[in-house]
């Protein structure tokens, strides 16, 4: 299986491709220009048709930052990859941007996780990766098979590395992320402790009011969520557990969106720590800056992810 990328977060793609060369020794990159023309329009141009033709294909997109450009430039990969003859196609999406809007919530909304999910459905794409969604029941608005993975033992294994499971708790940021909360603290055998938070729909200021289930005096506290998009809330979290006694506060999301001055917000606060993967790519000045910030790889999770159809 060869590994195409497309231009949102190429350092994974070759992560993948590391680590699933351990497994199919024969895979490869396989090269693409990405361009615009002067009118805007994106223009992509598969370089090396013979590692497309007649070959298995994994292409790895994360939807993220340009959104809709990130979108577009998949499906002209994908046509580009079916008009050359591969064989198959998979399609790893790391981060999937639209998937935050999976309900409507006012009449006259669009269901845009849905909307995504019928368009990549209706092309040459034979399955689908997906990590830690934030509804878990959106891999059932494609049409073609889709996995949904959990970066969940990553996450466990550093906390373990580094001797953070000693005298947990796990802490929900909000009653909604309750049960994504309670299967991580089931999964290392910690008590589940949950924050009441609030957010003006308005400004989209995070207030975080009080702690309820228990006590996190002298704990090392671990708050457990699926994305971060302006790091409100992990500041408003960490506030309120030093307040609380804290002695340590790690947070934990497998997708850092860092909207505006996010991730400098998450530095300013009383975080000791911010372990978040690499599904997204990050700009050279914050992988510099953000002391307390540590991103895990993903490359080995999505290679087990391929083996099966290797």
């Amino acid at each position: 299986m060869n590994i195409i990328s497309g231009s949102s977060n190429p350092a994974l793609a070759q992560e993948i491709l590391t680590a699933l060369q351990k497994l199919d020794s024969s895979s490869t990159l396989v090269p693409v220009e990405i361009t615009k023309f002067a009118n805007d329009e994106k223009r992509v141009y598969i370089t090396d048709e013979d590692k497309v033709r007649g070959q298995k294909i994994c292409l790895v997109q994360s939807f993220s930052t340009p959104v809709d450009e990130h979108v577009l430039e998949t499906l002209l990969l994908v046509d580009a990859l079916e008009r050359l003859g591969a064989k198959e196609l998979t399609l790893i999406i790391p981060w999937m941007g639209y998937s935050l809007q999976d309900k409507v919530f006012r009449e006259g909304e669009a269901i845009a996780a849905k909307v995504v999910a019928n368009v990549l459905s209706n092309t040459f794409i034979d399955r689908i990766f997906l990590l830690d969604l934030h509804n878990p029941s959106i891999p059932g608005f494609f049409s073609v098979p889709t996995y949904h993975l959990s970066a969940k033992q990553i996450f466990i294994d550093e906390l373990k590395r580094t001797g953070q499971l000693e005298n947990a708790v796990v802490v929900s940021p909000d009653f909604g992320g309750l049960k994504r909360a309670r299967s991580f603290a089931q999964s290392i055998d910690a008590p589940l402790l949950n924050i009441d938070k609030s957010r003006d729909l308005s400004t989209g200021q995070v207030t975080a009011h009080a702690l309820h289930g228990g006590e996190v005096t002298g704990k090392n506290v671990l708050i457990f969520d699926d994305v971060i998009v302006s790091g409100g809330t992990v500041a408003e979290s960490a506030n309120l557990l030093k307040k609380e006694g804290a002695k340590r506060v790690t947070f934990i999301a497998t997708h850092g969106i860092f909207c505006n001055d996010g991730l400098e917000t998450i530095e300013a606060s009383q975080i000791d720590q911010l372990l978040v993967s690499n599904s997204i790519a990050q700009p050279a000045h914050r992988l510099t800056q953000a002391s307390k910030t540590n991103y895990l790889s993903l490359g080995n999770l999505f290679a087990k992810g391929l083996a099966d159809w290797l």
